[in-house]
């Protein structure tokens, strides 16, 4: 694998010229959930709720809780596509338990249908 020097998108290049972002970037990316998350968890409870997922308080915080929300992928093969200029949201995914028995939850990028296009047939 040969890596980008460009700091700005942080995006690593492989043999089989596909793109994925750099584990310090998804690092980032988890921080922030986690310090989000941890955030709207706490202000729940001070709230008297006890019954929520995670997924939930973010639906609520982003206020979308009614859409529609899928991957870039599953937008794909639903023959839609993902607008210029729109930024996925991020979500906890569901729990992995990897080769040494360690469980973490992924994060998912998701969009919504108001930020998706279908193609015209």
């Amino acid at each position: 694998m040969t890596a980008t020097n460009n700091k700005v998108n942080s995006l690593t290049k492989t043999a089989e010229g596909i793109t994925e972002i750099q584990p310090n970037r998804m690092q980032h990316y988890r921080m922030h959930l986690r310090t989000i998350t941890n955030g709207l968890i706490e202000m729940a409870k001070a709230a008297g709720r006890t019954k929520y997922t995670c997924n939930q308080l973010l639906r609520e915080c982003y206020n979308l809780v009614d859409a529609e929300f899928h991957t870039y992928d599953e937008w794909k093969e639903q023959g839609a596509f993902v607008r210029r200029g729109e930024h996925a949201y991020l979500f906890w995914g569901a729990p992995i338990t990897n080769e040494r028995g360690f469980r973490y939850c992924p994060i998912e990028f998701r969009f919504c249908r108001e930020q998706v296009g279908f193609k015209e047939a």
